[in-house]
């Protein structure tokens, strides 16, 4: 999360995407850095949270959210 909100301060685009038992961290760090309305994505329930997925997994996740991240990073010009 927070390398997203400091490549936005860099003016970079950005999108943090954010497994669904971390998003109580993720909102934490939010408001830590000041930016309390950053938006997120959430992968959730069956994918694990630690990050260790099979290719298929990986292909499945690709395919849930890349709509959401092309939406984020092109909405106002973004």
């Amino acid at each position: 999360m927070r390398d997203a909100i400091e490549l936005e301060w860099a003016g970079i685009p950005s999108v943090a995407l954010i497994h669904e038992k971390m998003g109580g961290s993720a909102n934490s760090i939010k408001r830590l850095s000041g930016t309390p309305d950053y938006e997120f994505i959430t992968v959730d329930h069956p994918h694990i949270p630690t990050v260790v997925w099979t290719d298929d997994e990986i292909r499945e996740v690709a395919k849930e959210v890349a709509p959401q991240v092309i939406a984020r990073l092109t909405r106002n010009g973004g």
